[in-house]
């Protein structure tokens, strides 16, 4: 229990803990990096002479600074106007203020506002880094939903991996000196000694230092979940409803949201016919079986995190059930020519680093045997893999919970979840399966119902005619944590 306690605490707070260990890394490693750029610019022989080159053509050094200075901050402005980066891009700000500081106090890089001759060079490095940031998305009146600056993003991190990478082979490489600029050109010299070392002062510092900043900017530009998931239930458990559920959710999150603003979800094709299916009738489920022969494509995307936003792609291959029990046959290769669906949904348990695992409640509230036997050893092959155990068919415990509480299930759900886990315990299979599977947390759906004239569960309607799903919502938090 505790331990569950803190994974729960670390999912609803984890972005706030990660921006304060993202501001520490800034604050102890930008100091470093800003000595690191200092000495390898006193200490540079290549760096110097190419910086040289620039007397040919009559421009200042205080041009070229002014000019990185302005490319740089164009990229970082559209990385700010990034609705997925605005927080990432702050702390760059701030280690970028950080290290002008030190680069100024040395006397290292110091942009002289008081020459404007010099300082009007921050305007055409400004238009570049915004044209080469991707800053014509903006003008772009087709843009759907929030802009991703994606190409201001790596544009950063490249700049920061080159100059750090530079900065370590002219402060710690010493070199025979062989370019030689002057007023005549370019000349090679001939080293009198051909000879490499190494100036070992600092380099273990400055080489963790630089390997933090890389890995730390490194992850400040991924947009993609690195999660993929494989639904997996036997016969009429609710594979498809449950994709239609989560996209549902994803849909109702943005909805307070102005429509520029909202997330395209890309919903696969499959899945939207299956979503018009359940909007043709409101007196049924419409919903159909998957056939044996039969694969659908569902797949659709929605956004996780506040702070750092990434996407996550939540895409499966609904298929018939009765193909559960030879998964594990196939998985561990004892089927010679396995059929194109066989091979899919293998393919699709290999490739996932999650497996999602419907547990059919109607079937446990009927006495039926909940057909859990394939799970253990899909996951005896898979055992690398990531579990989420989901109850469908919720609803049915959910009156249960009612009349024993007193208490709506939506308004006490976490007390909802236990009194799931707690009645399943009660199969043999279940516990077994949660003995395997420890790290597992039990996530309930349903969609609410009512009886109709034959005493049959159908779909209940809001006020707009919409069907109303519970427990989605913390089952996208769960896939995307």
């Amino acid at each position: 229990m505790v331990r569950q306690a803190v994974l729960t605490g670390l999912r609803e707070h984890g972005e706030k803990i990660a921006l304060l260990v993202y501001l520490g890394i800034v604050v102890a490693v930008t100091p470093v990096l800003a000595q690191l750029y200092a000495t390898a610019w006193t200490e540079s022989h290549i760096l110097r002479s190419v910086m040289e080159l620039r007397e040919f053509v009559g421009i200042g050094q205080g041009v070229i600074n002014f000019l990185f200075l302005g490319f740089v901050i164009g990229l970082l402005a559209l990385m700010t106007l990034d609705p997925k980066k605005r927080w990432q891009a702050l702390l760059i700000w701030i280690g970028l203020g950080v290290t002008l500081f030190f680069l100024a106090s040395s006397g290292t890089f110091v942009p002289d506002v008081s020459q404007p001759e010099d300082a009007i060079a921050i305007l055409p490095g400004l238009v570049l880094g915004l044209l080469l940031g991707g800053g014509r998305k903006a003008l772009e009146l087709k843009q759907m939903g929030p802009i991703e600056y994606r190409r201001a993003t790596w544009s950063i991190y490249a700049l920061l991996v080159g100059v750090v990478f530079v900065s370590l082979i002219e402060a710690h490489i010493v070199y025979p000196e062989f370019i030689e600029v002057s007023e005549q050109g370019v000349t090679i010299l001939s080293p009198e000694s051909s000879g490499l070392s190494l100036r070992a002062d600092g380099l273990a510092v400055n080489v963790l230092a630089s390997g933090v900043a890389v890995g730390t900017a490194r992850r400040f530009t991924q947009y993609e979940s690195n999660d993929s998931f494989f639904v997996l239930g036997p016969p009429a458990s609710g594979k498809s409803l449950l994709l239609i559920g989560a996209y549902l959710k994803a849909l109702e999150r943005d909805e307070d949201k102005r429509q520029s603003q909202r997330e395209a979800l890309n919903p696969s094709q499959d899945l939207m016919e299956l979503v018009e299916n359940l909007d043709r009738d409101a007196t049924d489920w419409i919903v159909e079986a998957t056939g044996r022969s039969e694969l659908q494509h569902l797949e659709f995307k929605f956004v996780k995190g506040t702070l750092f936003p990434k996407n996550v792609t939540v895409s499966s291959v609904d298929y018939a059930g009765e193909h559960l029990s030879r998964i594990p046959d196939a998985l561990e290769g004892n089927i010679s020519n396995p059929d194109a669906e066989l091979e899919a949904l293998t393919e699709g348990i290999r490739d996932a680093n999650k497996l999602i695992l419907l547990i059919d409640l109607e079937r446990f509230v009927n006495n039926e045997g909940l057909g859990l036997a394939e799970y253990f050893s899909i996951l005896e092959v898979a055992e690398d893999t990531g579990v989420v155990l989901v109850p469908t068919k919720a609803d049915i415990l959910a009156d249960q919970y009612w009349e024993a509480t007193e208490q709506d299930p939506q308004d006490s759900f976490d007390d909802f979840k236990q009194f799931v886990e707690d009645e399943l315990s009660q199969s043999q299979q279940f516990s077994s399966l949660l003995r395997q599977t420890p790290e597992l947390e039990v996530h309930p759906v349903y969609y609410e119902t009512t009886l109709n004239e034959e005493d049959e569960r159908v779909p209940a309607r809001d006020d707009r005619g919409s069907v109303i799903t519970v427990g989605f919502g913390r089952l996208l938090q769960r896939l995307g944590g």
